[in-house]
């Protein structure tokens, strides 16, 4: 049932007092989830998402979506998130119709619990000239969005949302998380000494990615990601950055190291994923590939000196509600996101420019 705002309080106040006849639970709730649902086709997923996250974390969710057209109007729908047949959480569903979708920011900051965290979850993609993730974080304790559902030019987006939040929110990224593994493998490339000396001589890296659907950047947002962060370790100068694009790759020659982003689709991985990670030094050779098998790699070194068996990983792939619930549980600036972000966005801007003027209207 559909409800007009000033009647949400008074709503779930009535289903708690409901909720306390039949079962005496106590309503605890530790902090305020909003997920901005982008698409409407997101908005399923998204609610799915919240369940499961306070399963872990008791809170108020505040799902808002819209669509374009018709009257300006918000509406809610209100209910009791449910863990084990307890009552765990507030779930508030918000439908924006029209020029409503600009109400959003104040009236959400209205719904969100009093004097406790709240967490902004953007679904999706980022659209160009458009300000509400920036009016929706003002308010926010932690920010969440997902560099690997967006296109390469977000990444500067994201980085200059970091600077602009003057330590005042952390901003935590669910495909970064997903890279987590891919850190460990490279970091044991060079555990051993001799393997740790070819860094001072790298010559060439290749990353292939999976493409998403029509894929028109050179690299994906992961990969892009991926390599701020293997800029930022071998401290390349960004100021030497030269871009020679290809049909299914594309070039980035950094100081004396080139890198080359090369397209390797594959149907049973997430669009964007990274395929295979190459780095070849003057006195050795390192790699990472995916096998038949999406969730096993190979991790392999061919070093003059050291020799060292290749060996297999299989890597677990931690869904999104999973994700979700670990930012929640270290809701903490993470530097070397906030760096790799800002490496990997000064790289792709040549061949990943904002759009330089808003498009047409009517």
């Amino acid at each position: 049932m559909s409800l007009p705002l000033d009647r949400v309080e008074p709503e779930l106040t009535r289903l708690w007092e409901e909720e306390a006849r039949k079962s005496h639970a106590a309503r605890v709730e530790i902090l305020t989830l909003v997920a901005l649902v982008s698409e409407p086709r997101l908005r399923a997923r998204a609610r799915a998402v919240v369940d499961d996250a306070v399963r872990e974390h008791p809170s108020r969710t505040i799902v808002a979506a819209w669509t374009g057209g018709g009257p300006p109007s918000i509406t809610a729908e209100v209910a009791l998130h449910r863990c084990a047949g307890a009552a765990c959480g507030d779930a508030i569903t918000l439908s924006a119709g029209g020029e409503a979708r600009e109400w959003l920011p104040e009236n959400v900051e209205r719904l969100a619990l009093p004097d406790l965290p709240v967490c902004m979850w953007w679904v999706g993609d980022l659209p160009d000239f458009d300000d509400l993730f920036d009016r929706m974080v003002v308010g926010a304790d932690l920010v969440v969005a997902d560099s690997g559902e967006m296109d390469l030019r977000d990444l500067e987006k994201l980085s200059s949302i970091v600077a602009r939040s003057h330590a005042r929110y952390a901003l935590a990224d669910l495909t970064w998380m997903r890279l987590r593994w891919l850190h460990d493998l490279v970091a044991r490339f060079f555990d051993d000494e001799a393997e740790r000396a070819c860094l001072a001589g790298v010559q060439r890296i290749t990353i292939g990615f999976s493409p998403r659907d029509h894929e028109q950047d050179v690299a994906s947002t992961t990969a892009g990601l991926f390599f701020g962060w293997i800029a930022n370790a071998l401290r390349l100068p960004l100021d030497q950055v030269r871009w020679t694009p290809g049909e299914d790759w594309g070039e980035a020659a950094i100081g004396g190291a080139v890198t080359r982003f090369e397209r390797r689709s594959h149907s049973d991985v997430r669009p964007g994923a990274i395929m295979r990670v190459s780095i070849e030094c003057a006195g050795g050779r390192f790699d990472i590939e995916r096998q038949d098998d999406p969730q096993v790699f190979r991790w392999s070194t061919q070093v003059h000196g050291a020799p060292s068996p290749s060996q297999l990983f299989r890597v677990h792939s931690p869904g999104e509600s999973a994700l979700l619930v670990r930012t929640l549980e270290r809701p903490a600036r993470d530097r070397l996101l906030e760096t790799s972000l800002q490496v990997a966005s000064r790289i792709v801007r040549p061949v990943a420019p904002r759009l330089s003027s808003p498009p047409p209207r009517g």
